[in-house]
């Protein structure tokens, strides 16, 4: 019969054996880290399909709403820019907020049609400010590249506007490195020791694999439902031969261990007992299954990280995702109540005067400040 609930796969130390080996030590260890990752992952992958559904229901219509007013604000101001009872430094101030609204939304919310607005308060037409900025950013990005990383660049366009990009170019850049080293080892004629620790890799590389099939063929022997009579345990067995193809084809070797408990085809005995030289196997198998499930959660994070701009090593979590999209939630209907406030107050030209006098125009790093550090919160709350 099948057993419902599966069995916790581990090592344990018995009556004729008081003290687990280095070995059998760290499969135990192994199988814990890849038992907390598998439930991280299985975290994340429920928490992201509601991430998504709040970004689309609550925070993407609060910043389209956010953008309407700012635009709102852009005409108010140009508009009152004009007025005579403004002074010079007055509308300098709201040329200032007319430049930085606009370049928002434009990049923010592809509000072209900004760009008139935004030419009439600066020496220089947006576009040709756009490109120059982007040409300096490219520059610095290829001289860190080529100074810092060793990375040869040639005159390739680099996409500084978008993380995703660069960090694409930039794994493309060191992969091709990598590719270029290979080649130059494999041109260069390899010694005996050489050629004898391939050939150690390769019969390794064979008995790994031999090891997750040996446990394979056992379970599917068991499992295979056409050897079934019974239709209700047919049923049970294809569903489980289901699970074996899929572990098998992931190189899962901990739950084809665990099925093979769950069918009672090994017991915990079998589990105390296994040999050194297999466990030498099964342990190099699940350190590969950890680091890949590792790889699977970061890669995750770091999506998230490049969409949030929070730095790589900066520690992110489900919970903290959440979080944080509750914040920026929160934080929009602040900076929206905030912004109509504004909308209402500026109308009263004295009272915009008013507030343009404790307004004072931040002095920053410049151009290479806002592409890499990002602009500072704006005095009507937006970014």
């Amino acid at each position: 019969m099948l057993k419902p609930n599966a069995k916790i796969v581990r090592i344990e130390e018995g009556h004729r054996q008081t003290r687990l080996s280095p070995a059998q030590k760290k499969f135990n260890a192994t199988i814990k880290k890849i038992d907390m990752q598998k439930q991280l992952l299985a975290v994340w992958q429920e928490t992201i399909p509601r991430y998504q559904q709040l970004v689309a229901e609550k925070l993407t219509p609060l910043r389209q709403a956010f953008g309407e007013h700012q635009v709102e604000m852009v005409n108010l101001l140009d508009g009152l820019h004009g007025n005579k009872r403004l002074a010079r430094n007055q509308k300098e101030k709201i040329g200032h907020l007319i430049r930085e609204l606009c370049t928002e939304l434009i990049n923010a919310h592809d509000r072209e049609d900004l760009k008139s607005i935004y030419n009439k308060y600066s020496e220089l037409d947006f576009d040709t400010e756009d490109q120059e900025a982007t040409a300096l950013a490219s520059d610095f990005i290829k001289s860190m590249l080529e100074c810092e990383l060793g990375i040869p660049i040639d005159d390739e366009d680099i996409d500084v506007n978008s993380p995703e990009k660069m960090a694409a170019f930039m794994q493309e850049k060191l992969e091709e490195q990598q590719r270029q080293a290979d080649e130059r080892r494999s041109r260069r004629k390899k010694s005996a020791k050489q050629l004898e620790k391939e050939a150690r890799e390769q019969a390794e590389e064979a008995n790994l694999i031999k090891s997750i099939q040996a446990v394979y063929r056992q379970l599917v022997t068991a499992l295979h439902p056409d050897r079934e009579q019974d239709p209700i345990e047919r049923k049970r067995k294809t569903e489980l031969m289901q699970q074996v193809t899929v572990a098998y084809g992931k190189k899962d070797l901990l739950r084809l261990l665990e099925l093979q408990l769950a069918v009672e085809q090994i017991d915990q005995s079998r589990i105390n007992t296994i040999a050194a030289d297999r466990l030498k196997y099964y342990n190099k198998i699940l350190q590969s299954q950890l680091d890949q499930l590792q790889q699977e959660v970061l890669q995750i994070e770091l999506t998230f990280k490049q969409q949030l701009d929070l730095a790589p090593f900066d520690s992110l979590s489900p919970k903290r995702l959440m979080s944080l999209l509750n914040e920026d939630i929160e934080r929009l209907h602040d900076e929206i109540a905030r912004i109509q406030h504004d909308l209402l107050a500026f109308k009263d030209v004295n009272r915009l005067k008013a507030w343009l006098k404790e307004y004072q125009i931040p002095v920053g790093m410049g151009e290479m400040d806002d592409l890499f550090f990002g602009n500072a919160l704006s005095p009507f709350g937006f970014r």
